[in-house]
């Protein structure tokens, strides 16, 4: 049994048990009677006790001068727990498997990162959250042949979450949209730097580029919540399945910031479909490339994100302190 087939079948076994002891119950990132949900590319402006378990990425790339055709995918874990009402902390970790056509596979983990939100507005009325945020990366606790950086970074980020149902009646079939959005400015721990490299066959010199650029870390989602147009807006008869469902498009773009030496904005778009469940959502997006450095294969990527705060109220799904 290969790899990839091994990490699968421990996923399955994981969430069998979770639905297994997952009882019926509420949501999470709430204003006033907008639900945000979880969207995949970013981050969502709601500080809450939930777990992404797992997300999968899938990618290929074709063949280049210096490198070979690859299929990736990256199997990646995220745990959200509450330290008060507002106050969260976020763990990241994932695991890569690259399939170099006609030659050998490369594997290893990703590097370590943390967040730490401050949900410092709410505003039920308007429909608004916001949030403040920093992002720690971990250079070196992942395994450079799968591209993790040896060095870390660390990234002030603002995050936002605004629904549309304050519009007037005339417009009425508008107010199930909704908008969230991220930014945040990513701090090298190293700064660029240059090596000259002279080949021992020609004698021609070169430079090469290593560490990364502080950068500019950007998106955006658009949402259109059919369980609030059910709810909120007009019941028009949609069977239960669809009335759970959130079409979407995210957008999401890191640019450099400082000089780049060769490094370009990279960006995607990802319009999908997420299923809200009483204790989970289920979500599946493309990965259409936006940039020239992003690409130009599509790609994919499906989520399952557990609602710990409805799965298991009483204990781990509640605030540290306050709860």
């Amino acid at each position: 049994m290969n790899r990839t087939s091994c990490l699968m079948g421990a996923i399955s076994g994981a969430w069998i048990l979770v639905f297994a002891l997952a009882p019926g119950a509420a949501a999470h990132g709430i204003a006033g009677n907008r639900v945000f949900p979880t969207t995949l590319t970013i981050d969502d402006p709601a500080v809450s006790d939930e777990a992404s378990l797992p997300t999968i990425t899938y990618q290929r790339s074709g063949a280049t001068a210096d490198n070979p055709a690859t299929r990736q995918a990256n199997f990646s874990v995220e745990y959200d727990k509450r330290i008060t009402e507002h106050l969260g902390v976020a763990l990241n970790g994932g695991y890569t498997i690259t399939d170099q056509v006609g030659q050998g596979s490369l594997y290893g983990f990703q590097n370590f990162s943390g967040t730490l939100k401050y949900q410092f507005l709410q505003d039920a009325e308007h429909e608004l959250l916001m949030s403040a945020g920093v992002i720690r990366q971990f250079g070196g606790t992942g395994a450079q042949r799968v591209g993790a950086d040896p060095y870390g970074s660390t990234t002030p980020t603002l995050y936002f979450g605004k629904g549309l149902g304050d519009l007037p009646n005339s417009v009425a079939y508008l107010r199930p949209f909704a908008i969230t959005g991220t930014l945040g400015y990513q701090f090298a721990d190293v700064p660029t730097q240059s090596v000259t490299v002279v080949d021992p066959t020609t004698g021609s010199a070169s430079l090469q580029y290593n560490h990364s650029p502080n950068q500019l870390v950007m998106g955006a989602s658009v949402q259109y919540s059919l369980p609030y147009l059910q709810s909120q807006v007009k019941d028009i008869g949609l069977p239960e399945f669809l009335g759970r469902v959130t079409p979407l498009v995210e957008f999401a773009y890191t640019t450099p910031a400082t000089r780049g030496y060769g490094q370009s904005t990279q960006g995607t778009i990802a319009p999908g479909l997420l299923y809200d469940a009483d204790s989970y959502q289920v979500g599946v997006e493309a990965l259409i490339p936006a940039t020239h450095g992003s690409g130009t294969n599509v790609g994919a990527i499906i989520q399952l994100h557990l609602f710990l705060d409805d799965i298991f109220p009483n204990t781990i799904g509640k605030p540290i302190f306050g709860g």
